[in-house]
């Protein structure tokens, strides 16, 4: 069985570090990255903020001008959540056994399309079938995600904090890019976000995939794939251990947005996102030095613990200044478990299975992610109550506890 084992310390770690060495130490870590893997961290950014242009509108756009029930609402969403999630599981053994960039331009595609989709239908059924190709398109992630994790370290981890600051500038210039497209109409962030994609593919097309990635062991079937990561007993602990992340991370598209809506009006929807961009572009390096003395184990229960605090404090007031706050103490947890969980599973990942990782892990945010899907479009169908963030802290508090007692047992 393969354990969880913690990176290396970087080289940088040493006292030459702390002054003005450090910079230049991370500019020459990113210099010696790949050419394929600067580029897939790029098209990561394109990736993030062409769906940020549209999914933080979605919900209200249903609402507002398809004049969908709460149902059609939570159906539409939990189509797109579970094609996003699941599609994923597939995909990722396909990229392990075959070309990583056919899965990419695939994915890039279908997003495209989907959200143009959702744009101009208004139909339950368009809706929903646009919903299910906007979710295929996260087929894109894994292949990349194998990328950085196939990285020696210290080049590893850099390069996951340097994806999550540019998965969050992608949250920044999604969302502000939309701002001003709602000017021109509701439906206008939609189709520019499907135009964004179909540009991606041009860029796929000049991915060289590594070396180094597993390209020279004999390939394996899919179903060999299948087995060799359902079979890590940790990592199905760890997949099992996420599900409440998912949960909670998937109210950020639903209940935050509705409350906001109900307490300003749908450009302060746009704030709340540029928020949490910017939270995670500042507090990722912290979060990487907290990584770089303490390990990867422990940060889960932090970051629960920081999702909780920001979620429930929700209720102690109904200014729109104060969910800006608690957005913001959200997303240092949400930053800490991204991070955090990108480096656990790598450690997990190995060889030419490392894409199967990635993808079988999304499986983990279509269950929580469906299920918060239903229960935050319900609850927060009166978006002034308290109940649906009282739950949301409870079931952060109850995860951090769980997550502080599983990865504190020393065969980890």
């Amino acid at each position: 069985m393969t354990s969880v084992q913690e990176p290396p310390a970087p080289h940088t770690a040493g006292p030459a570090a702390e002054g003005g060495g450090r910079r230049p130490g991370r500019l020459r870590a990113v210099a010696e990255l790949p050419r394929a893997v600067k580029l897939g961290l790029a098209t990561l950014f394109v990736m993030n903020a062409a769906t940020y242009v549209a999914f933080p509108l979605l919900a209200v756009k249903l609402t507002t001008v398809d004049h969908a029930s709460a149902v059609q609402i939570g159906t539409t969403l939990t189509v797109f959540l579970l094609a996003a999630r699941l599609t994923p599981v597939v995909a990722g053994p396909l990229a392990d056994r075959y070309d990583p960039r056919i899965v990419m331009a695939v994915g890039a595609l279908s997003r495209g399309v989907g959200f143009l989709g959702l744009g101009l239908g208004h139909g339950t059924g368009q809706l929903i079938a646009s919903a299910f190709l906007a979710g295929v398109g996260a087929i894109y992630e894994a292949p990349v995600s194998a990328m950085l994790a196939a990285l020696p370290e210290p080049l590893r981890s850099r390069a996951f904090a340097m994806e999550n600051a540019l998965l969050n500038a992608g949250v920044i210039g999604g969302p502000a890019l939309a701002a001003a497209l709602l000017a021109v109409g509701p439906r206008a962030p939609f189709v520019a976000s499907g135009v964004l994609f179909v540009l991606l593919l041009l860029v796929v097309r000049g991915i060289t995939m590594p070396a180094g990635a597993g390209r020279h062991e004999a390939p394996q079937s899919v179903p060999r794939h299948f087995k060799n990561v359902l079979g890590h007993r940790w990592f199905v602990g760890f997949w099992l251990l996420m599900l409440p992340w998912w949960f909670l991370f998937t109210q950020l598209g639903v209940a935050v947005p509705l409350r906001s809506d109900a307490l300003a009006d749908t450009s302060w929807i746009s704030v709340l996102y540029l928020a949490n961009g910017v939270v995670g572009i500042t507090s990722i390096l912290f979060v990487k030095r907290l990584h770089d003395r303490y390990g990867a184990r422990m940060m889960p229960a932090l970051g629960y613990l920081l999702v909780a605090v920001g979620f429930g404090a929700v209720t102690l007031s109904q200014s729109p200044w104060w969910l800006l706050a608690c957005v913001a103490v959200y997303s240092v947890g949400e930053t800490v478990i991204l991070f955090s969980s990108q480096l656990i599973l790598a450690s997990f990942a190995g060889g030419s299975t490392r894409a199967s990782f990635f993808g079988v892990y999304a499986g983990s945010w279509a269950l929580g992610g469906s299920v918060g899907n239903y229960v935050g479009s319900r609850l927060a169908a009166d978006p002034l109550s308290h109940a649906p963030w009282l739950l949301f802290g409870a079931v952060g508090l109850v995860a951090a506890a769980v997550a502080a007692l599983t990865f504190s047992r020393r065969e980890i």
